[in-house]
């Protein structure tokens, strides 16, 4: 688990800048987890790209596999989003 959450690490700015884009656009939180989810399955597609694969390759030495590393990155990333998109909705 920790091994996933310091990956998220890297991911996390990108992940800020999509929800401040989709908060700009039409800050629903359904649209968000949609785009989210989405994303996450662009990663998954982007896992098997022999290039990517190994750089993302310490989770694999680790014995997690795909579905709980994406899992857990789409879930602690929704409650991230859920949580900034019900902030800023409390100030609109």
């Amino acid at each position: 688990m920790k091994s996933i959450l310091n990956y998220y690490k890297s991911m996390a700015l990108w992940s800020f800048i999509v929800t401040l884009g989709i908060t700009i656009i039409n800050p629903e939180l359904i649209l968000a987890l949609s785009t989210k989810l989405f994303l996450v399955f662009v990663l998954w597609f982007l896992i098997s790209d022999r290039k990517v694969r190994q750089r993302l390759r310490f989770y694999r030495i680790r014995g997690v596999s795909n579905m709980k590393f994406f899992t857990v990155i789409f879930l602690f990333d929704g409650l991230l989003t859920t949580s900034f998109l019900l902030l800023i909705k409390g100030f609109i």
